[in-house]
């Protein structure tokens, strides 16, 4: 038996040989001068920037990692927190019966009563232990003791001898 040699039976044959390596390269236009200076200028214009996002990433990043710690409940709390923060809407409140929401105030109405009165109290125990303050009405210190104190029974005889009128007989 013969075999008949075919082109793909000699392709495979000389496969090694045959192979070409193709490598593609993009055109790249030249660059001017003056669009260099334009891309320095912009790179030292948005460096500040840049580092404005890279703070915001990691601020973001680290808000991430602290709420890997948390448990499930706390772990969805931390999730919409952080999502309100970003911009998204907040979550609308649950629905309560009316009757359990009105329960709910009676009864804080009467914790906040229950806290005025003991305040209060404490108030009316507190003023009752007031100490009194040793002679300080009407105290003006240094200034009296070089001229000293005038006392009322002494402008009672003055008003009698030198405002008195002379009586007509």
């Amino acid at each position: 038996m013969s075999l008949v040699i075919t082109k793909a039976a000699l392709a495979l044959k000389n496969a090694d040989s045959n192979f070409q390596v193709v490598k593609f390269e993009a055109h790249k236009p030249k660059k001017k001068k003056n669009a260099e200076v334009e891309n320095m200028e912009e790179s030292k214009s948005t460096g500040s920037a840049k580092k404005d996002l890279d703070l915001k990433k990691i601020r973001h990043e680290i808000v991430k990692f602290g709420m890997s710690g948390f448990d499930a409940t706390k772990k969805e709390e931390a999730k919409i927190a952080l999502a309100v923060s970003l911009g998204a809407k907040p979550p609308k409140r649950e629905y309560i019966n009316y009757k359990e929401l009105m329960q709910k105030r009676k009864k804080e109405k009467q914790k906040l009563n229950e806290e005025k009165k003991m305040m209060i109290s404490k108030s009316i125990l507190n003023t009752g232990i007031k100490k009194k303050k040793k002679g300080v009405n009407n105290d003006v210190g240094h200034l009296l003791s070089s001229y000293g104190k005038v006392q009322k029974k002494d402008l009672k005889k003055d008003n009698n001898k030198g405002t008195g009128k002379k009586k007509k007989k």
